[in-house]
């Protein structure tokens, strides 16, 4: 990072006059610029082994083209990808000192610092991450964060995770703001008889949300007479998609229609008859299990 001190510079002699000195680091993946939170912003990071510098340029789609034409593509994130010998790197090449001006180091402070102050393998890295800003490699991989390289990285936020571990959030935030954000399930069934139900189910989204609701005449259910106002009984909840699709989740599968594979990614892929199937049976697995608010109703529906 930039120093705000001011340097002192002899008489005639201009910043960038002088050689500075470049070297390659040796050092395992870490993150070199972007935001702390690269899954949602973007982030650079690089490993280098002296005398090669290979960079990985995470590009989160939406904060490229927005959410709109993010849906058109279809998944979270491109990349770009970058390998560097000490010779690309040289500061005299007309790239470089192109490529440094675009990131702003070739005036005032930052011309400063990266001069006089940052040392040979940060210059090193600074030059390599400002040639893949300008143009400099190559189309990476795209996708999901299972379809990025699983490297391990010590993140910007001093936190070490695997690069598909700490973008994995975005995945889920993707589907349900940009994939599933027009989701629209209103599922009703009455029965066995539906002139006369003694039973009903409901299934209905609010933005991420699902809201499940389930009716049961209990005089039909076990045969035995009720007292007045506990014949039929209302069990009612919410829950957020991402928590319905978790494989994890303990009532997956407590419902025998309720795939557990099923993620909320793969819900995303489903055409949309098939994704109220797949809310629906996970609905009934989650009632099923964590049961609901209840309260005794007049009639089924109510």
């Amino acid at each position: 990072m930039a120093s705000r001190r001011k340097q002192q510079h002899l008489p005639g002699i201009e910043p960038g006059a002088q050689p500075v000195e470049i070297v390659i680091p040796t050092m395992e993946w870490k993150q070199i610029g972007g935001d702390m939170d690269p899954g949602t912003y973007g982030g650079t990071i690089a490993t280098a082994d002296g005398d090669h510098v290979e960079l990985l340029k995470i590009m989160p789609v939406r904060e490229y083209v927005g959410d709109k034409e993010a849906a058109d593509v279809g998944f979270p994130f491109w990349t770009k990808e970058a390998w560097f010998d000490i010779d690309d790197l040289d500061p005299k090449n007309d790239d470089v000192k192109s490529a440094l001006q675009y990131a702003g180091f070739s005036e005032g402070d930052q011309q400063i610092w990266f001069e006089d102050e940052a040392t040979p393998e940060e210059r090193a890295l600074v030059i390599a991450e400002a040639l893949l800003d300008y143009g400099r490699g190559d189309e990476g991989p795209s996708g999901w964060s299972e379809d990025l390289p699983d490297y391990e990285v010590k993140w910007s936020s001093d936190e070490t995770a695997t690069l598909r571990k700490y973008l994995a959030d975005e995945d889920d935030a993707f589907v349900r703001e940009v994939l599933l954000a027009d989701l629209e399930v209103d599922y009703e069934k009455y029965g066995p008889d539906e002139k006369d139900p003694t039973g009903g189910l409901k299934v209905a989204t609010r933005g991420s949300t699902v809201e499940v609701t389930e009716w049961t005449d209990v005089e039909a259910a076990n045969g035995e007479e009720q007292p007045e106002g506990e014949k039929i009984v209302k069990q009612y909840a919410e829950v957020e998609l991402d928590e319905l699709f978790d494989p994890n989740g303990k009532h997956r599968g407590a419902y025998s229609g309720d795939d557990r594979s099923t993620t909320l990614v793969d819900l995303a892929k489903m055409e949309p008859e098939d994704q109220e199937g797949a809310i629906v049976s996970a609905a009934i697995a989650y009632l099923a299990y964590f049961g609901g608010e209840e309260e005794f109703v007049d009639e089924i529906g109510d």
